[in-house]
């Protein structure tokens, strides 16, 4: 296997296919269409700014994964920006470290680009991301769904 990681900025034919795998993972039991999931990563794909921007890891040229960096993840909290989101691995590439891969990449690229500190949320990948160094910061309820709001510092406050 050689992995190789692309944004969908290089190669926007990658946007329907990451737009789909976060319709799936974050958007199918909502309100939001898989096309409007996919409109967006393609108007991601087409703008030349750092955020949001949308790392592939590929598998030779097979799509295995992705992460974004962006802003408003949590809309309502514009104070915890920039964003770790959208982490997603294609199922049969789970367990081989690859998410750690892709976390490190996008935290290498934000540090270089002056950003001290990234933020995330999640419901279920806590272990994941404390193995990767980040932190709880705090925690909140999303009808009925336990949600842990995650920092990393990436540079010193």
């Amino acid at each position: 296997m050689s992995f190789s990681i692309v944004t969908t900025k290089e190669r926007p034919d990658l946007a329907q296919t990451t737009g789909t795998w976060r319709w799936n993972a974050f958007f199918s039991d909502t309100d939001v269409s898989l096309a409007q999931v996919i409109e967006i990563d393609t108007d991601c794909a087409a703008q030349q700014d750092m955020m949001p921007t949308v790392w592939v890891l590929l598998d030779g040229e097979t799509p295995v994964g992705m992460i974004t960096l962006c802003l408003d993840d949590l809309e309502d909290r514009p104070e915890l920006n920039p964003w770790l989101a959208g982490l997603y691995v294609d199922p049969a590439y789970r367990g081989r470290g690859l998410a750690l891969q892709l976390i490190a990449h996008l935290e290498t690229i934000a540090k270089n680009a002056g950003v001290e500190r990234l933020s995330l949320y999640t419901d279920g990948s806590v272990g994941l991301y404390s193995k990767a160094g980040w932190n709880i910061t705090e925690t909140f309820d999303d009808n009925g769904v336990l949600y842990s709001i995650m920092q990393k510092q990436l540079a010193p406050a």
